[in-house]
């Protein structure tokens, strides 16, 4: 039995299906559990992660899992959130006797200052290592394509994408599909001691021009465009749109880490910690997906999308 922690979440459900598709139990671990059927075959634990107990009792009797700390936007103190969280993810491995760990952290978490949300993973790879009983994996990805999911109402309204990065600055993105599939590998082959980090770097390095222009393409928009914005422009948007304000500064303080380089150069490439995953794969296998989704979703009557609205 595997555990797999935020099993409905971007990664950790694609962790799942990999694991069911190679034939292995799974225990998936969430808060809520919407639509059912892509964990189909796994078996369901719904439970608080701040609760230690009930990490305890979904870890018990699995032989390797995998963990991490999902964002909070509504989190008022984002530092307190992560430790909170955390600290219960930390002793249920102990108390549960989990011996085969991934943990799921980021590139720049070597870093003790500067990079915003990234510095909770930072607190979390040390707190994991003073667990001596268990051996660890951290991955440490970078920048996730489906990131650039979160512009689809600006594609569709106004044909641009708004950011801070300067169009001249590369960022290594990778797609989620990768880093599951490196996670549910270590998993199957628990083979690694102590504790060890991986860096997974995507395929390449791009700007953000040219990832849009590979979207723009996927989706039949090659005119659309990249645009800078001044940093408070998008922080005031973040607050407004519902992010707390720690967050939302969190947040520009990871686009300045950024910006400057200062994720970028914290590792260099090589052929092991480079991904197949291209972001013209990417763009056109899944944002297109993603994107013609949400024009479906606009074109249905207005009472039918009051009736669906959900908070983001």
């Amino acid at each position: 039995m595997f555990f797999v922690m935020g099993a409905t979440g971007k990664v950790g459900s694609k962790i799942v299906s990999h694991l069911l598709a190679h034939g292995r139990q799974v225990r998936c671990f969430a808060r809520h559990f919407g639509d059912k059927k892509p964990l189909r075959g796994a078996e369901l634990f719904q439970g608080d992660a701040n609760n230690v107990s009930d990490l305890i009792q979904a870890m018990r009797g699995c032989i390797a899992g995998f963990v991490m700390i999902p964002s909070n936007t509504k989190a008022e103190d984002v530092r307190f959130f992560q430790n909170k969280l955390g600290e219960a993810i930390a002793e249920a491995i102990e108390e549960s006797h989990l011996h085969k760990i991934v943990n799921l952290s980021s590139v720049g978490a070597d870093f003790e200052s500067g990079t915003g949300p990234i510095l909770g993973l930072h607190d979390q790879e040390e707190r994991l290592g003073e667990l001596s009983k268990a051996d660890i994996v951290h991955l440490r990805p970078t920048v996730f394509m489906e990131n650039l999911q979160e512009h689809i109402q600006t594609i569709i309204s106004m044909n641009k994408v708004f950011g801070v990065i300067p169009p001249h600055v590369k960022v290594p993105m990778i797609a989620t599909r990768d880093i599951a599939a490196r996670a549910a590998y270590l998993l199957m082959h628990p083979t690694f001691k102590d504790h060890s980090i991986e860096h997974l770097l995507g395929e390449r390095d791009v700007t953000y021009p040219e990832a849009v222009a590979a979207i723009g393409k996927a989706i039949g928009k090659p005119d659309l465009e990249y645009v800078e914005i001044p940093r408070h422009e998008l922080r005031n948007y973040l607050i407004g749109s519902g992010m707390t304000e720690d967050w939302a500064e969190a947040y520009m303080e990871l686009n300045d880490a950024i910006a400057n380089g200062t994720l970028r150069f914290s590792v260099k490439r090589d052929p092991h910690n480079t991904t197949a995953t291209s972001i013209e794969s990417y763009s056109e296998n899944y944002f297109r997906r993603a994107y013609e989704d949400a024009v479906h979703r606009l074109q249905r009557p207005s009472s039918f999308i009051a009736r669906e609205a959900r908070p983001l």
